[in-house]
């Protein structure tokens, strides 16, 4: 896989600020949802309950990128939503600093902070009748920003980057132009309404209100979804710069595979709420051990016209009020047999990645033809490992 045009190439190796616990984490955590029901099973006093994420466990470190994939509806929007407290599990627990928090409204200011989100649907997230400056305005004054500090401009910020020193990115965040300067726009913009900005434009707004409050950790739900490539390649290239120059981490969502492969650190994939591979991108991209990463990366359309067209990955994901038994995808998998249709499997270590699945790495195929996993035997972990902070990178 080639990058997208115009997007930096993440450095192979390249290290990244990591604080030695993470900065938020999930552990465990499911969320239901009650569907749809008829009107025969509503006389009939019959329940219909929508499983959206199930026993997922994730990490977020401080300078890091942590790449969530998989197919519309899988749970990637739940999963975000349970993160920034939008929604609470019904099991397990979230942690931020290693403390268990409750949704947004329990959260102290400073726990707010912590955690900033650019929504899917951004346009949707700006009141249309405020203009930009007052947008950011209420961002910089919100209950959150008691709690800054004199460094929120990160003026001695460790991570910034030499490179930038005589750039606009220098600028401090504590002022509406700051705010915009830091994201490559003009202050110029500040008077302008949402309807005035093209989508581009928005969503680098939508980042530098979200840099407003100082966060350690954004959570970006499909931030280059619907922009044409070029926008979409200036959006992710200032995306990796505020990160080296503030030392965000990010959550980044997507079903762009191209995309996530070069600027994830580490990769969750999730099918039917569960999240069913992790571990450093560059090893489960190049290596995947689950037959579902294994069949989306081979649906990828190679942009060689001598390779083999994609092979789609046929079938639907399966009705999250009526989830089959046993491995939630064995009614698509090629490799499934009867064990897979009777027992839940559980997450082991295999080479680089955790997987969740009876078969791997077995299930999976060669990827490509610098794909050496035949070379050597699978080291499967004794025992259950956790999959909440692997290796990165």
């Amino acid at each position: 896989m080639t990058p997208p045009d115009g997007v930096k190439q993440r450095v192979e190796g390249e290290s990244k600020p990591e604080s030695e616990a993470p900065v938020i984490e999930l552990q465990n955590v499911s969320k239901s949802f009650s569907g749809e029901r008829s009107l025969l099973d509503r006389l009939r006093g019959r329940t219909s309950t929508a499983k959206a994420v199930c026993d997922a466990s994730l990490a977020v470190h401080s300078g890091e990128t942590v790449g969530v994939v998989g197919e519309s509806g899988c749970g990637k929007s739940t999963l975000a939503k349970l993160l920034t407290g939008q929604l609470t599990p019904d099991c397990g627990q979230v942690l931020l600093d290693g403390t268990s928090v409750g949704e947004l409204a329990e959260r102290s200011p400073t726990q707010r902070r912590r955690i900033g989100v650019v929504l899917q649907h951004v346009r949707g997230s700006f009141d249309p009748r405020w203009s930009v400056h007052r947008s950011l305005s209420e961002a910089l004054d919100g209950p959150s920003s008691a709690s800054r500090s004199t460094s929120s401009s990160y003026s001695n910020s460790s991570n910034h980057s030499t490179s930038h020193s005589n750039s606009t990115f220098d600028s401090p965040l504590d002022d509406v132009a700051g705010l915009l300067r830091s994201v490559d726009l003009s202050p110029q913009l500040a008077d302008r309404y949402p309807r005035e900005l093209s989508g581009g434009q928005l969503q680098r707004v939508a980042l530098a209100r979200t840099l407003a409050h100082d966060p350690d950790v954004i959570v970006l739900d499909e931030p280059v979804s619907g922009l044409d490539v070029a926008t979409q390649a200036t959006i992710l290239n200032l995306l990796a710069d505020v990160q080296t120059r503030f030392g965000v981490g990010y959550v980044f969502i997507s079903h762009d595979l191209d995309v996530v492969r070069y600027l994830a650190d580490r990769v969750a994939v999730m099918y039917a709420g569960e999240i069913v591979e992790s571990g450093p991108a560059t090893q489960l991209f190049d290596q995947p051990n689950h037959p579902y990463t294994d069949a989306l990366l081979g649906a990828i359309p190679s942009d060689d016209p001598r390779d083999d067209p994609p092979n789609p990955l046929h079938g639907d994901p399966p009705d999250p009020t009526n989830r089959p038994t046993g491995c939630s995808f064995h009614p698509r998998c090629p490799a499934a047999t009867a064990a897979c249709t009777e027992r839940r499997p559980e997450f082991e270590a295999i080479g680089g990645t955790h997987v969740r699945c009876l078969h791997a790495p077995d299930a999976t195929s060669d990827r490509d033809s610098d794909d050496h996993r035949g070379d050597a035997p699978s080291e499967r972990a004794t025992d259950q490992p956790d999959v909440t902070s692997t290796n990165r990178p």
